[in-house]
């Protein structure tokens, strides 16, 4: 029998598989690009809510910043919980934030199309 639970935590599946499906159609060679000329912004609408949606993704796994110094050089590592400090770092310094900033739009754009190709994977074997 199904509970309000079950069917609440449906939902939830359904709202996230269609935000993520929104922000994979808004992320297109426009948006990149405005994000690579201007990291810091100000941005357009469209890649303001690409910028907030790849923000507030998920922790585990998300590529963040890390300075190296009082300002900077720069580092970029994921969040993997259950490492020491729950951190992994990337390979590579970078000496500006906005270049930074630049790599780490990048892998969450990649992570983003990644989780696409493994949803319709699963799509593909389940029918």
């Amino acid at each position: 029998m199904r509970t309000p639970s079950d069917r609440e935590a449906e939902l939830a599946a359904l709202f996230q598989a269609r935000f993520f499906q929104r922000l994979r159609h808004d992320c297109d060679p426009a948006v990149v690009g405005a994000y690579e000329r201007s990291p810091l912004g100000p941005h357009d609408d469209k890649t303001r809510r690409v910028v907030r949606g790849l923000g507030g993704a998920s922790i585990t796994g998300k590529a963040i910043i890390l300075s190296l110094g009082t300002d900077g050089p720069w580092g970029v590592g994921n969040i993997v919980i259950g490492e020491p400090g729950n951190f992994v770092r990337c390979p590579g310094i970078f000496l500006t934030y906005e270049d930074a900033l630049r790599h780490v739009f990048s892998l969450r754009c990649r992570a983003l199309f990644a989780t696409e190709s493994r949803e319709s994977d699963a799509q593909s074997h389940n029918g």
